[in-house]
């Protein structure tokens, strides 16, 4: 046992730790805290769809910085930092203006934390990727979980404190990273391959379908009346199942091609949107569909930051996975501001509906459009520590 902790990466499982618990407290509860405060559904939505769009350019600013700079630490190190600061303000805010400029501006410092990250533990670790982002998801099934009943005891303003400490352990754990330097030899020139363009579409596509599940499950269980306690439990399930694939995912890569897995995960998500639209009330769907996170996210997004890897050439892996991030913000603030919209005029099942909708489009052009070669294996190289 002692000889397996030793192999953990600590600094980099900490920051993943810190990262997601922060997003477990964010995404499945900020807008019963943005409902408490009083925001309808259609406000609340562009809200959250101010949050995604953070996503769209964060990403590529910490991702261009780090691969320039090549001093990714750094950048990752004064993010967390502002991301802090910021939050911090968030209280004293009121108007749809104040609230939405600072949730703008602490997740554009938070995500631009992550492709830094993100491209050094690849290069570190390669197919063991899975087992050190884990950890992030071991933290987001902790708070989120483990949140629910606060709330229902303390109210939703809860939230605030402990997304407060949750992103200054963040900054603290940055403290202790390594340099996430590029290897030696490696140039800051970009490199597009065939396949980028149809690949972000698809990423695009997913997060749109996200958008109801992000914005409005919590809100959606609610209204068919299951308590936080059991809405905390249906997302830390989702994340449970997510945790496995992690753990796993070298020896399905060492199996399958990354592109039928790829579709995998799109089919899957069709089927998980029409369960939640359709049976709601169904406890039994609900978990099935809720399992179903271990490969319409799990499995995705280990799947998706190989393969971004392969259409972007060697001295941009930071850029790549900010392209990616990008995309994907993209389509979760598209997928908010559509999820209020929707709720407002047609209610929760036809909302999840569309979802399926988006998958299904989405699942086309990785079945059409995307190649069926990547041109061999991503490589992942050792980096340098300097």
């Amino acid at each position: 046992m002692s000889q397996r902790l030793a192999l953990i990466d600590w600094p980099r499982s900490a920051f993943y730790w810190f990262y997601f618990s922060a997003l477990g407290a964010l995404v499945p509860y900020w807008p019963l805290y943005l409902k408490a405060r009083g925001f309808g559904p259609r406000t609340l939505g562009d809200l959250m769809a101010l949050l995604a769009l953070s996503r769209v350019v964060a990403p590529y600013a910490g991702g261009f910085l780090s691969d320039h700079l090549g001093h990714r630490v750094a950048v990752v190190r004064a993010a967390a930092f502002l991301a802090l600061v910021v939050f911090l303000f968030a209280p004293a805010a009121h108007s749809f203006l104040e609230v939405g400029a600072s949730m703008f501006g602490f997740s554009f410092f938070w995500y631009a934390t992550l492709p830094p990250l993100e491209a050094s533990t690849l290069a570190f670790h390669g197919d063991r990727y899975g087992r050190v982002r884990l950890w992030g998801s071991m933290g987001f099934i902790v708070v989120v979980m483990g949140l629910g009943p606060l709330l229902d005891r303390y109210g939703a303003r809860i939230i605030i404190p402990v997304i407060a400490l949750l992103l200054g352990g963040l900054w603290l754990s940055t403290l202790r990273l390594p340099a996430l330097t590029p290897r030696i030899g490696e140039t800051s020139a970009l490199t597009v391959k065939a396949g980028l363009a149809p690949f972000l579409l698809a990423c695009f596509l997913m997060q749109v379908s996200y958008g109801p599940y992000y914005t409005f499950y919590s809100l959606y269980l609610a209204h068919y009346g299951y308590s936080k306690a059991a809405i905390g439990g249906f997302w830390g399930l989702g994340v449970i199942c997510e945790v496995l694939v992690f753990w796993q995912a070298g020896r399905l890569f060492a199996r399958f091609a990354e592109r039928p897995l790829f579709a995998l995960t799109f089919a899957l998500a069709i089927l998980r949107w029409v369960l939640i639209a359709l049976f709601p009330k169904t406890w039994a769907c609900l978990i099935f569909a809720q399992t179903l996170h271990a490969f319409t996210f799990g499995l995705y997004h280990a799947v998706a930051i190989r393969l971004v890897g392969h259409y972007v050439g060697p001295g941009a892996k930071g850029r790549a996975q900010a392209f990616y991030g990008s995309a994907a913000g993209a389509g979760a603030a598209v997928g908010a501001a559509l999820s209020g919209y929707l709720w407002s005029e047609f209610g929760g099942r036809v909302m999840f509906l569309w979802a399926a909708v988006a998958a299904t489009v989405a699942f086309g052009i990785v079945a059409i459009l995307l190649p069926r070669s990547t041109n061999g294996s991503m490589s992942c190289p050792v980096a340098d520590r300097k």
